[in-house]
């Protein structure tokens, strides 16, 4: 199996990662801009070039207390598969800090195993063991509610089809 490269962050004390094919570009997470009506997980937009790019707060969205932003806060910009809409889109993560790329074999990579209704797995695509420390991979196309998805339809900027 190919080696797969991932970007990782912290969000609340923990490192968490993101697959580097699913990211556009990463961003100073400042000027985000409220946006109406969204649910309270949502940090705002940010704009990136000519887009505006609906940004979820890791933090909030996993469970965690927010937080202010500061000079290290940074909002990964990934190309995603929407739940429900089935379209690529753009959406924004709003992370504490962006550690480093790292490449990890796909054995590797464990299951989440949900415990229970409380304890579930379902924003994670896994979990992986680095130099001692846990970091949990994200599926950033699952962090939108399948309720939440008509909302961020009508902000999130479509990407033009493209051969899989």
């Amino acid at each position: 199996m190919e080696i797969v490269k991932y970007l990782t962050f912290f969000s609340a004390g923990r490192r968490f990662a993101i697959p580097f094919n699913d990211i556009r570009t990463v961003l100073v997470a400042d000027k985000l801009e409220p946006i109406p009506e969204f649910p309270e997980y949502f940090a705002g937009s940010c704009r990136w070039n000519t887009l505006s790019v609906p940004v979820i707060d890791a933090r909030v969205r996993l469970g965690f207390e927010r937080a202010d932003c500061t000079n290290r806060s940074c909002v990964i910009i990934c190309e995603t598969r929407i739940t429900v809409r089935q379209k690529l889109g753009l959406i924004g993560i709003l992370t504490d800090t962006v550690s480093e790329m790292t490449e990890i074999d796909p054995e590797k990579l464990q299951p989440v195993e949900a415990v229970n209704a409380e304890a579930n797995n379902r924003y994670l695509q896994g979990v992986f063991i680095e130099n001692g420390e846990t970091c949990y991979v994200i599926d950033v196309g699952l962090m939108v509610n399948d309720t939440d998805v008509p909302t961020v339809r009508e902000s999130a900027q479509e990407l033009p089809e493209t051969e899989e």
